[in-house]
């Protein structure tokens, strides 16, 4: 089970970072569970229709990237996803990075199908090597 739900999760959140899911309000609210909230990189927090009206009328030419998924399985109704994004201008620049954690539920209407619940994105730092120089608080 975990493999293809990982491939599967990944799949849809990898739908969220490309225009045409994006833009398509019927597609948001399959993906987004009715009672999801996300806090965002800025560290405000966002209920399910600001997001939806927000990623509807985005304009950005940035490319979203991810990569490093890894599935914590905490029940048979309930994963944890984590992953780094990371941001591409037309011009190939590697913009913001960002860690990511998604909360995804089974679906009450649709036992196969997975809905997002939360989500955050945490700016992520340059990496260093000297580990003095990260603050863990």
């Amino acid at each position: 089970m975990t493999r293809e739900l990982l491939a599967l999760l990944i799949h849809n959140e990898q739908k969220l970072h490309h225009r045409e899911a994006r833009s398509q309000r019927s597609s948001l609210e399959k993906l987004l569970h009715q009672d999801f909230f996300e806090i965002g990189r800025s560290g405000q927090r966002y209920d399910r229709e600001h997001v939806i009206s927000a990623l509807i009328v985005e304009t950005s030419g940035q490319e979203i990237h991810s990569s490093d998924f890894a599935l914590s399985v905490l029940d048979d109704t309930c994963v944890l996803l984590t992953y780094r994004s990371y941001t591409v201008d037309q011009q190939g620049g590697i913009g913001r990075q960002t860690l990511r954690t998604s909360l995804w539920v089974k679906s009450t209407n649709e036992p196969t199908d997975w809905q997002m619940r939360f989500h955050q994105g945490t700016p992520q730092m340059p990496e260093t090597t000297n580990t003095s120089d990260r603050d863990f608080s």
